[in-house]
């Protein structure tokens, strides 16, 4: 793993921990009051398993369409941004970069 990709997980690590920790402090609220919250976490967890997994077995940064290769520079704006049309729309739309890594 180079050392773009090392630095990537070790933040993404750092984020799935904090995404696990906000999902405990959801349970002891009002579920039906937090449920979207919950559900908006719970997907952005699943994204950062899924990208951690990619990485574990060697299938980071490429596109699980085509197959080709996620350029590094995206990767390391929206690091689990999953196919290349994904990444032409952040690119295209940054406003969406935006909205991934602060909502």
């Amino acid at each position: 793993m180079n050392d773009h990709y090392a630095r990537i997980k070790s933040e993404l690590e750092l984020t799935r921990m904090e995404l696990e920790e906000g999902l405990l402090r959801i349970s002891f609220f009002d579920r039906e009051k937090t449920n979207e919250v919950d559900q908006h976490i719970q997907a952005e967890l699943q994204d950062v398993k899924r990208t951690l997994l990619k990485m574990d077995i060697g299938l980071y940064g490429v596109c699980e369409e085509t197959g080709e290769k996620i350029p590094t520079e995206l990767l390391k704006v929206v690091p689990t941004v999953r196919t290349l049309r994904e990444a032409e729309a952040m690119t295209q739309f940054p406003y969406l970069v935006e909205q991934s890594l602060y909502c």
